[in-house]
């Protein structure tokens, strides 16, 4: 258990609090839900923060200090998919973006674990590809864009000002541009990586 596979590790340890961070603030009385929303999904924003700059750590110190393991290639991707799925799960509860795209994301991940599983039996190993780093990277932005945006939006509600916001035309819509430009960009990026990954490796279907 090196430190990479350490900082992996923490992506997945992490996902209770993240979550709960998320989701907590409806628990409380109406009156103080805003103020509530607005701190809890602060600190999550920090959360996320924190798991996108130890997403690039692990993996930049396992290839720098000759770190890399079968437990690590093992870690990496789950604390990844972990991360990134059941975030999106949660936003989408939140109304924060669509059902859709969730359920595409998902797809997409069954999809290429499904195709590895089948190369692994055929002595294959499938590398993950440019594209979908940055896919999963545009992922990441959307969750930071999304998280940011609600905390943004609830500071707003609990000074009062919200309606004021939302009524300007160009307030309303930089709030929208802020999460559907990440969506628009990563949905199109998860579509396309899945299908290079079918392109790429149409070896292993005809087997």
């Amino acid at each position: 258990m090196n430190l990479p596979n350490k900082l992996s590790l923490s992506r997945i340890l992490i996902m209770p609090l993240f979550v709960g961070l998320l989701l907590a603030p409806d628990s409380f009385e109406e009156q103080s839900q805003p103020l509530m929303r607005a701190w809890m999904h602060g600190v999550a924003f920090l959360i996320a923060i924190a798991v996108a700059v130890t997403d690039w750590l692990d993996g930049h110190l396992a290839r720098r200090d000759g770190l890399i393991t079968p437990l690590g290639k093992l870690l990496d991707p789950l604390a990844d998919k972990v991360f990134v799925t059941g975030a999106l799960v949660v936003l989408c509860e939140l109304r924060l973006i669509p059902a859709w795209a969730v359920v595409l994301v998902i797809a997409r991940e069954f999809l290429v674990t499904g195709l590895r599983s089948v190369a692994v039996e055929q002595g294959v190993v499938i590398a993950a590809d440019r594209l979908g780093k940055h896919k999963t990277g545009w992922q990441l932005a959307l969750i930071l864009c999304a998280i940011f945006a609600s905390a943004v939006r609830a500071g707003f509600v609990a000074a009062g000002s919200w309606d004021t916001v939302r009524a300007d035309y160009w307030g309303g819509f930089i709030f929208g541009l802020f999460i559907w430009v990440p969506l628009s960009v990563s949905i199109l990026l998860t579509v396309a990586s899945g299908w290079n990954y079918l392109m790429a490796n149409r070896a292993v279907l005809r087997e």
